[in-house]
């Protein structure tokens, strides 16, 4: 049976780190920890800033959030929503040690991010 395809992608820019999550995804803790690995075989130890394409997930479990409030491998994340709904899934961000920001426009966070 073939590999069931993850609910993100992962990718190396010019100076930083995309993740685009799949619109749907609901993000448990086993799929946030498979999303930091990828992130970690593209970035090896540089700390690079974070793109997080986050419109249209379904839902983030209190396990998956407090794994992502605890990684502290970024030195900024810039997270990228489409409407209200987006902006309230991020606000658990707030807690997290590491700059982490929500923008609704790309070239906003990724002024941000890259500042």
């Amino acid at each position: 049976m073939p590999k069931e395809a993850p609910p993100f992608s992962v990718q190396l820019d010019e100076g930083f780190l995309r993740l685009r999550w799949t619109p749907g995804t609901a993000i448990t803790h086993a799929v946030g920890v498979a999303a930091a690995s990828a992130l970690a075989d593209l970035h090896g130890p540089s700390a690079l800033p974070l793109l997080v394409t986050m419109s249209g997930i379904r839902m983030v479990t209190p396990e998956a959030r407090e794994g992502m409030v605890n990684y502290r491998k970024f030195p900024r994340v810039a997270l990228i929503g489409g409407d209200p709904v987006d902006e309230v899934m991020a606000a658990f961000s707030h807690r997290s040690p590491m700059a982490i920001r929500y923008f609704t426009s790309e070239p906003d966070g990724l002024h941000w991010l890259l500042s």
